[in-house]
């Protein structure tokens, strides 16, 4: 079988890379082969070792335009986390959040210990008053106090009705006869009233009698002995 080596083939897309290629029968690959101007056709065999590289050329031509941007790399990973920072200054004070819900009471705890007693408030308006209670049952009776002093005289009362008349006394001696007054004017007589009944006759008490006056001096001693007698009798107040 024929065999032939080419090179550099200026048809080939990657004619800036130096390749070796084989060139078999083109009638034994078919449409595998490549044309190369002869009866083979041609297939691309491994890349050769790269050679050394050459001095550097002389400088070329200005420096041509930027090119466009490529695209973003990927993300790196993060990086450790630095020392904290310093503490900044207290920011202002917000707003007081809306009220939250009620929440469900706890337990009842226990009592605390009795307070101190406060003072004494001011006292209230006199409530109106209640009604009656029932009459509770009579108590024993307690026992008697000591007499207390005897308080003031009370005024004199009115004079009573007068008593019925008493029975005529034994008369006095007659005194002196005084001069004669001069005679007043006679008055209207007055109408008769009707004469009342005649009471019970009650028990009389004779006063004790008194011996007679022999003179005018002796007159008025006796008559207030009279008086006194009939007052001890009960005949007169």
């Amino acid at each position: 079988m024929d065999f032939r080596n080419i090179i550099d083939n200026p048809n080939d897309v990657n004619s800036n890379q130096t390749t070796r290629r084989i060139c078999l029968p083109v009638s034994q690959f078919g449409s595998y082969g490549w044309n190369c101007g002869g009866n083979c056709g041609c297939r691309r065999g491994p890349a050769g070792p790269t050679g050394p590289t050459g001095p550097a050329g002389p400088a070329g031509g200005p420096t041509g335009a930027t090119g466009p941007t490529g695209p973003a790399g990927i993300t790196g990973a993060t990086g450790p986390a630095g020392p904290a920072g310093a503490t900044g200054a207290t920011g202002p004070t917000g707003a007081t959040g809306p009220v939250g819900p009620v929440g469900i009471a706890g337990a009842t705890g226990p009592a605390g210990p009795t307070g101190a007693t406060g003072a004494t408030g001011p006292a209230g308006e006199i409530g109106p008053t209640g009604p009656m209670g029932i009459a509770g049952e009579t108590g024993p009776t307690g026992p008697a106090g000591e007499t207390g002093p005897t308080g003031p005289a009370g005024e004199t009362g009115p004079t009573g009705p007068a008593g019925e008349t008493g029975p005529t006394g034994p008369a006095g001696e007659t005194g002196p006869t005084g001069p004669a007054g001069e005679t007043g004017p006679t008055g209207p007589a007055g109408e008769t009233g009707p004469t009342g009944p005649t009471g019970p006759a009650g028990p009389a008490t004779p006063a004790a009698a008194v011996a007679p006056a022999t003179n005018p001096a002796e007159a008025v001693t006796q008559l207030n002995q009279l008086l006194a007698n009939l007052r001890a009798a009960g005949l007169m107040e």
